[in-house]
């Protein structure tokens, strides 16, 4: 019976809604948000029916009645509904079915870009179509574009193997870098405007960037790389270039060209302003920077992919003010974050107000020398509606991870994770954090809000097995320099609304932290054995952890 009213319902009620009160209500039914704007529109109508009480009485009963009905259906649908619903939504890629095939050429050391990319160009030209490219390896001295309807499929054994060398990814692009837009190096792989694009098969594409650019995020003295539990500290090579870039972040218009002789590391793939994207079943090694980064995009798949890069910043894939996107059934061995939500940095961060919206992570294996799950830094425009399944997640720093400052603004919201294993974490197994690295006065503090978590198992944390920090007050001293102060709340921002049930963290040195929250709770969940308190004391001052 409920099924078949749900169809209906689903039918009828398809318009989104931005009712913050409706949402609130559905969420303590761990509802998703989009099929809370699937019965707002309805709702409403019945409402405003309701004004001929009076009159009709018994109409009006019926009309009651008619609202209970779609409320609680509302419930049972959410309750027994996962996100297949909303990526049924999602758009797939379509390519055409001319085809064209590339072979080996006589020498490896032969550069294969020009070929490479005649074979795409003129797919592209013909309506598009899909390059198949065969066993043997492929040298590429420069960037590889990808066009609108042009699938590259890489057969097992094929092998893209990068020069690795800065400038053969010149001149510059549009790009976007740690959250601030500019032109800089081109991603190995890399795509503007583009539509219906797809990159597959069980080949390998080694981006070789520890031969020079790897290194520009090392210090000096490093000979090599190895995360370790604090971050890299230091000058490193690209600083000088990271904070005149920061500078012109600031300034709306600014040009900001980073060219021959720069130092911003590009990532291996990038896809800018492209729609219906597909990356599936690909070996990505060795990139400079982060790995597969779609930016400002719409309905992107990454599938059954593999990511195994170890240099500074390999994060395995980074969503940014994008929307609608897949990421399912992938092996990340990464050297900093698998997944890492982002949606731009500080003033051009704000002043660009591109979310990230409709994430979707599931069946996935994060094997990172960082963290887990990560939303943030850099999230000034806004991240919401992100669902997380069904993911293993080994020997990490933090397992998940909110983060941001108290320059960036923005916020985290509506975020649901569910079913989470997890070996060990140095820093915590949950962490929500507002006042990671901010040097700017602290004006913009962030807002979290509207999470679900349930059903985490994790072995051991040296830390804490649950930490919420929420935004501190910063104090300037009389020379300039701004800290935070150890006892005060801003407590217009403090992270509210975070139920987790079932959770369970075998060992940790510190059970629980909250400083700074409000209507946040735990149900039936445990850490070193104890129960969790349903809405634990928060901390009288602010306690550091410093992981990262």
């Amino acid at each position: 019976m409920f099924s078949c009213i749900n169809r209906k319902l689903l039918r009828i009620c398809r318009i989104e809604s931005k009712s913050v009160n409706l949402q609130q209500f559905f969420f303590r039914y761990n509802c998703p948000a989009l099929i809370v704007s699937l019965y707002f529109q309805r709702i409403m109508c019945i409402i405003k029916s309701t004004g001929d009480f009076c009159v009709c009485p018994v109409q009006a009963i019926r009309r009651y009645f008619l609202l209970l009905m779609v409320l609680t259906s509302a419930a049972v649908v959410c309750a027994a509904t996962d996100v297949d619903s909303l990526v049924a939504t999602f758009q797939q890629v379509r390519i055409p079915r001319l085809k064209a095939t590339v072979g080996p050429l006589p020498s490896p050391k032969t550069d294969a870009l020009p070929t490479l990319q005649v074979l795409i160009d003129g797919l592209a030209r013909n309506g598009g179509g899909r390059l198949i490219v065969k066993p043997g390896t492929y040298m590429l001295r420069g960037s590889l574009v990808m066009k609108s309807g042009v699938e590259l499929h890489l057969e097992e054994g094929a092998l893209l193997l990068f020069s690795g060398e800065a400038d053969d990814f010149l001149p510059v692009v549009k790009t976007r870098w740690e959250g601030t837009d500019l032109m800089g190096r081109s991603a190995m792989i890399y795509a503007n405007g583009a539509e219906n694009i797809a990159i597959t098969g069980s080949g390998t594409i080694d981006a070789q960037g520890q031969i020079e650019m790897a290194r520009w995020g090392m210090t000096a003295d490093t000979e090599d790389f190895k995360e370790n539990a604090h971050g890299t500290h230091g000058e490193t090579v690209e600083m000088p270039d990271v904070r005149r870039l920061r500078a012109l972040g600031d300034v709306e218009g600014s040009e900001r060209v980073f060219g021959k002789g720069t130092y911003l590391r590009p990532c291996a793939v990038e896809f800018y302003r492209c729609s219906r994207v597909l990356v599936e079943g690909i070996t990505l090694k060795n990139s400079p920077f982060w790995c597969i980064h779609p930016v400002y995009c719409d309905n992107v798949t990454v599938r059954g992919v593999t990511i195994d890069s170890h240099s500074p910043n390999n994060d395995g894939c980074d969503p940014e003010s994008s929307r609608n996107v897949l990421i399912e059934n992938c092996l990340f061995r990464t050297g900093d974050d698998a997944v890492a939500i982002k949606a731009g940095r500080d003033a051009d961060g704000r002043r660009v107000g591109v979310p990230s919206e409709n994430i979707v992570i599931r069946h996935c294996r994060f094997y990172s020398e960082c963290n887990g799950l990560c939303i943030g830094s850099e999230m000034s425009g806004g991240v919401h509606d992100v669902y997380m399944t069904d993911v293993e997640i080994g020997n990490v720093k933090n397992a998940l991870l909110f983060k941001s400052n108290l320059d960036r603004g923005g916020y985290i919201r509506n975020v649901f994770v569910d079913n989470i294993r997890i070996a060990s974490a140095k820093g915590a197994v949950l962490r929500f954090e507002t006042n990671y690295f901010g040097y700017r006065g602290g004006n913009w503090p962030s807002q979290y809000e509207h999470f679900r978590i349930s059903n985490v198992m994790a072995g051991s944390a040296e830390g804490y097995g649950v930490y919420y920090d929420g935004p501190g007050v910063p104090v300037t001293a009389a020379d300039g320099a701004v800290t935070m102060s150890p006892t005060e709340k801003n407590t217009a921002c403090a992270i509210r609304d975070i139920e987790v049930s079932d959770f369970h963290v075998k060992s940790a040195t510190h059970s629980y932290y909250l400083f700074n929250t409000d209507g946040c709770r735990f149900l039936r969940s445990t850490v070193n054995g104890k129960p969790l308190p349903e809405r634990p004391a928060e901390s009288l001052t602010r306690q550091m952890c410093d992981v990262w």
